[in-house]
């Protein structure tokens, strides 16, 4: 008889990450630059992330987004109980965790549960069994709201087709092993290198898993273990979600991977002709899969189609408002694609980072800036797109930084700080202005929880409160990966991460509403 957990890894929780692309702000900008109308998020809205984990990114939303009611559903009670704690510390009273299955989700009467504007399941779908999967669709049909978004991330067999044999046998080498998953990965990962060292001929007939598996020897053998050691790992194909997705009565929108929107930064030049003679979207969509070798999709899809017009659509795209996130720019300008490294134009992209330096902006004035005049917007579209792909601007919240929302975030950063002290790994802070999370490290986390506790920002605090935090954490400074030990060169490390931090973050930390902002002299 099948056991509570159904073949899914429960021996070791999974690692406690974020995820922008399921976040309300970013999934309603994905939209907007799609042409589709979004859930309003002026008003109170509900959001479901089902199968959270540990529910890092629900907690985020709840803490930014203060009129949402958001919930969380896992079926593993250790997560469960770590996001119930937070939010609980953080007073975050907007959200909900509930220790359920798919299962028992679908199966509970209408009144048990609200519609939601939001439904989210990142990391799910290809790790779950076909029933489950069927499951976790029936939840959503039954609790989208009409004109709600909803977002599902899998695994492509276009870009996993030669590791669904070797990841099998991971499963049945660690399924035997009497060790923890996590412990055992490894055994299981040596044995399939004195496979390939013994001349293996599976490898020569699929030379790419080669570099997959470098990849996966780099992760957290917690990752390791939730990613490929459950007893359910299946690739899908978009043309099988599609075809699942219809009786949910939700129409395909697009990627929440921004950049796969765009034809030219998904597939190569030569196989556009190609794309162009789809008129099916499955087909197309299809075919972008191989054009890319694509191995994860993030889906969007919409309880209905709302097609934003043509003269409206240019009114909200003006209104779209972006915040520098304080990336340093790189040199040449390049970015990540579906479709590798490509560089950007400068006489384009300088001057939008020479912009954004400045602060917020929106595409109004961006557009009517000299550099941009004459320009046709599809290409100064592609051009924001990229930044904010790239991790340097972020769209803002359509109503910016409500006092709540600044409340709200500073007592969940303060609750991360703590975590962090206490040996946590979250390197993340809540930021109100983007209603998303902005990657820090861990010291900075530190320095955060410190100035809102009341710390005055001056260097002499902030080294001290460097230096107590390590000690506290029981962290360590190092240097070319050796940690410091000489307590001299310890304060004079300590001295220069605080300076960095008052020089280079502390604006950043002010704009999105981390920290609050520095009042008039």
């Amino acid at each position: 008889m099948p056991g509570w957990d159904d073949g899914y890894v429960t021996d070791v929780p999974y690692t406690t990450n974020f995820y922008r692309e399921i976040t309300p702000v970013w999934l309603a900008t994905a939209c907007l630059l799609l042409g589709q109308r979004a859930p309003d998020l002026t008003r109170p809205f509900r959001y479901a992330d089902l199968g959270c984990g540990h529910g890092f990114t629900a907690l985020i939303v709840a803490a930014s987004h203060p009129q949402a009611e958001v919930w969380g559903f896992d079926f593993n009670p250790a997560h469960v109980e770590w996001a119930t704690r937070l939010a609980a510390a953080a007073g975050l009273d907007n959200a909900r965790f509930v220790e359920t299955s798919f299962a028992d989700l679908a199966a509970r009467a209408e009144t048990a549960l609200p519609a939601f504007d939001f439904m989210v399941a990142h990391g799910v779908a290809s790790w779950i069994s076909p029933e489950n999967l069927k499951l976790m669709l029936d939840v959503i049909r039954q609790r989208l709201r009409p004109g709600g978004l909803t977002y599902l991330s899998y695994n492509v067999t276009t870009g996993w087709s030669g590791m669904v044999p070797l990841r099998r046998l991971m499963w049945m080498l660690t399924d035997a092993s009497p060790a923890r998953t996590d412990l055992a990965a490894a055994g299981a990962l040596d044995f399939i290198e004195r496979m390939r060292q013994a001349g293996a001929l599976f490898f020569h007939g699929n030379p790419r898993v080669d570099s997959r598996l470098d990849d996966i020897r780099r992760q957290d053998p917690r990752y390791i273990a939730h990613e490929y050691l459950n007893r359910d790992w299946h690739p899908l194909m978009f043309a099988d979600m599609a075809e699942a997705m219809r009786d949910t009565r939700c129409n395909f929108v697009g990627s929440a991977t921004l950049s796969e929107n765009v034809d030219a930064l998904s597939a190569p030049d030569t196989m556009l002709p190609l794309l162009g003679e789809a008129a099916d979207q499955v087909l197309r969509e299809t075919l972008r899969d191989f054009a890319g070798s694509q191995s994860f999709r993030r889906d969007m899809y919409r309880r209905g189609l709302a097609p934003i017009g043509g003269s409206e659509h240019a009114a909200l795209l003006d209104e779209m408002v972006l915040a520098p996130l304080g990336q340093t720019v790189p040199d040449p300008i390049t970015f990540s694609t579906p479709v590798g490294t490509v560089t950007g134009r400068p006489e384009i992209y300088r001057p939008l980072f020479d912009m954004l330096a400045g602060g917020v902006l929106t595409l109004r004035q961006i557009r009517e800036a000299p550099p941009y005049a004459g320009r046709p917007l599809g290409e100064l579209l592609q051009a924001i797109t990229l930044m904010i792909a790239g991790g340097y601007a972020h769209p803002v919240r359509p109503d910016g930084i409500t006092a709540p929302a600044r409340e709200a975030a500073h007592r969940l950063n303060q609750v991360l700080a703590l975590e962090n002290i206490h040996g946590g790994d979250l390197p993340r802070l809540a930021a109100p202005l983007i209603g998303s999370a902005l990657q820090v490290d861990l010291l900075e986390t530190l320095m955060v929880g410190e100035l809102l506790a009341g710390l005055k920002p001056t260097l002499p605090n902030l080294t001290l409160a460097v230096m107590s935090a390590l000690e506290r954490s029981g962290r360590n400074i190092q240097r070319e990966g050796k940690p410091v030990t000489d307590p001299d060169e310890i304060r004079s490390m300590a001295g220069d991460i605080a300076q960095r931090f008052l020089d280079r973050r502390m604006p950043v930390l002010h704009m999105l509403g981390i920290l609050e902002p520095p009042r008039p002299a």
